[in-house]
């Protein structure tokens, strides 16, 4: 296929994806959901075929060719010809640059569509009231054409209350790999919650040497030549008898480099991007929708601050309209004055009120630490929830709603799981009703699961949505009761499980000790 018929193709396609709504309304009947799930997994079918091909026709790299030749010598060509050379230059730059970008959009459609795939999945379990067979995860693409395989059609969708999803998301994700379009749309102060975000997810790992690097000297022809060689890295391994071995007794190693990769808990530059902007964009609705009724009880005189902030406007609005001014911001502040003094907001002296003063500042303290704080909540205790009720293996096999997320987290990463803010997650609990809960110390809580993953692994025991509830309760100090309702899950099952680990770790029967031996070897 010719280039530009490629860009000009992927281009059509990723704005028909933008000028589709995405409505979850009725979601939770079979047929809308089915019908939303097949038009994401189409998408993304034809997507991953684009990425592909660009891949293979080089628009990884696609300035590699200019930069390999570079532009001539002046003293090489004839004066004449040099402006052909540049316009040609200038031609070839342009084209790998629309490579390079219709490719950064195609990924960033993908690492969206990856995330709303996984967070339907997470959603619905769908059954066959013919044959009774249940469809869940992954095992949803097999009903693409809305049929069961036995070919009946009758499907009942149930609602995975233990599943962590928020769905919410999904129309303002990144779909059509827009996603430069959506930071533009957003407010200064949620522009820096999304960056705030991007650095919690981007957390890196300590480094991991993966290979390395070794200079050395081998006898060629009679001579001695210098190599470089890249090898895996293995603790085990002696490099120079490695190097001997291969190149013979003579070589000589000069130098050693190691490698190190440092992956972070979502380990994909254009997910984390996607994830950041659905989860402030959702905020930034569901804030809009209480913020009102949150400043009328937090302000002394939410109308007269109202009546300020119109005044501002108008005097702003006065001011550029204007084509010419000179000193455009004391002519504003001058106007501004003058509002504020016909609508009496002003005193003796001519300065604003102190009660407005304020409410001013409380106002912006509110709203900036609503708009930081409410996604940076809401993402990480998804996390902390993901990373509770499910196993490793699974998070290791399975992307879910968090396509690329670390498995494991070390002590570093869990320096981004700093506590949430106390009065945030009431405000969070008493307008929005989210099952969210004040979490002391969340990177210990963590800690404990992973360390308990560790030393199960390989005993073959099941380690459930319980297991996570359990820990939550111990080293999160919340009763046995919050934690069940936390993750909609039986309460006597985690009472099971926490008196489990309380015997793990103060066991009384020689049998019970035996176990714990044979767990923390």
């Amino acid at each position: 296929m010719n280039e530009s018929v490629l860009i000009g193709k992927s281009e059509r396609f990723l704005d028909q994806i933008k000028r589709k709504e995405i409505s979850l309304s009725l979601i939770e009947d079979p047929e809308k959901f089915l019908t939303l799930y097949s038009y994401l997994k189409s998408n993304m079918d034809t997507l991953q075929d684009m990425r592909e091909t660009m891949e293979m026709k080089g628009y990884t790299a696609p300035y590699r060719s200019i930069n390999k030749y570079g532009r001539p010598l002046a003293g090489d060509v004839k004066a004449e010809d040099m402006y052909d050379i540049s316009r040609h230059s200038h031609y070839f730059r342009m084209n790998a640059a629309a490579k390079k970008n219709i490719l950064d959009r195609v990924k960033s459609a993908m690492s969206s569509h990856r995330i709303a795939i996984g967070h339907l999945e997470e959603y619905a379990t769908l059954e066959c009231e013919s044959c009774h067979r249940k469809y869940r995860g992954h095992e949803i693409s097999l009903l693409t054409k809305k049929k069961c395989e036995c070919e009946d059609n009758n499907l009942k969708l149930h609602v995975n209350s233990e599943g962590v999803y928020r769905l919410e998301i999904i129309p303002f994700l990144p779909l059509s790999g827009d996603y430069m379009v959506k930071l533009s749309q957003l407010s200064p102060i949620s522009r820096k919650a999304f960056r705030s975000m991007v650095r919690a997810l981007k957390q890196e790992k300590r480094g991991i040497v993966k290979t390395v690097s070794l200079v050395i000297k081998v006898m060629e022809d009679g001579r001695w030549v210098r190599k470089r060689v890249t090898l895996d890295a293995d603790e085990e391994v002696n490099y120079e008898k490695e190097i001997r071995n291969k190149y013979g007794s003579d070589a000589r190693l000069e130098m050693m480099q190691f490698h190190r990769k440092k992956p972070s808990i979502i380990n994909d530059k254009q997910v984390q991007t996607a994830l950041s902007l659905g989860y402030v964009k959702h905020a930034e609705n569901q804030i809009r929708h209480f913020l009102d009724d949150l400043l009328e009880k937090s302000l002394h005189d939410k109308e007269k601050v109202e009546t300020y902030q119109k005044a501002l406007e108008d005097a702003t609005w006065r001011v550029n309209s204007l084509e010419e001014v000179d000193e455009p911001e004391n002519l504003k502040n001058i106007l501004l004055k003058k509002e504020l003094q016909e609508r009496g907001l002003l005193d003796s002296n001519g300065i604003l009120l102190k009660t407005i003063q304020k409410d001013l500042k409380e106002k912006e303290k509110i709203e900036k630490t609503l708009f930081q704080e409410i996604p940076r909540i809401y993402i990480l205790w998804d996390l902390i929830h993901y990373y509770l009720t499910t196993s490793y293996d699974r998070r290791n096999k399975y992307s879910g709603p968090f396509p690329y997320l670390r498995p494991g987290l070390d002590s570093n990463q869990l320096k981004a799981f700093q506590d949430f803010d106390v009065e945030v997650v009431k405000i969070i609990q008493d307008y929005l009703g989210e099952k969210i809960e004040y979490v002391p110390r969340m990177g210990k809580v963590l800690f404990k699961k992973f360390s308990v993953e560790r030393k199960m692994k390989g005993l073959h025991l099941q380690m459930g949505a319980e297991l996570g509830a359990a820990i939550l309760s111990i080293e999160g100090n919340l009763s046995v009761e919050k934690t069940a309702e936390l993750f909609s899950i039986n309460l006597g099952d985690v009472q099971k499980e926490k008196e489990n680990l309380e015997t793990l770790q103060k066991p009384v029967s020689t049998k019970a000790k035996k176990f714990m031996e044979l767990v923390q070897k």
